[in-house]
């Protein structure tokens, strides 16, 4: 008495066969990939930025304007984070 459900694809939808799905695997491996390549990169440019500005690391070998110039790139990147992070709660 339980009737069987019978799945069916909305008009216009494309179904992937094994091929495409491998291909969409590798192409979401790779951006994964690449995803964290940046992710890691962005962490050492913070690490940098946050030496020059501290006084007892290499903020003592530069000048006022460079750690400035250091402050503002720190906080803007840490603004961007911030709103990319909002525009994807909220599409």
């Amino acid at each position: 008495m339980a009737e069987q459900m019978q799945l069916s694809l909305p008009v216009g939808v494309y179904a992937m066969d094994d091929k495409e799905r491998a291909v969409m695997r590798e192409h979401i491996v790779y951006l994964a990939n690449q995803l964290e390549l940046t992710r890691k990169a962005n962490q050492q440019h913070i690490v940098f930025i946050k030496r020059l500005l501290d006084p007892e690391d290499l903020g003592h070998a530069v000048s006022n304007e460079c750690r400035q110039i250091a402050y503002t790139l720190l906080i803007n990147s840490s603004h961007q984070e911030r709103d990319s992070w909002q525009h994807q709660d909220n599409p």
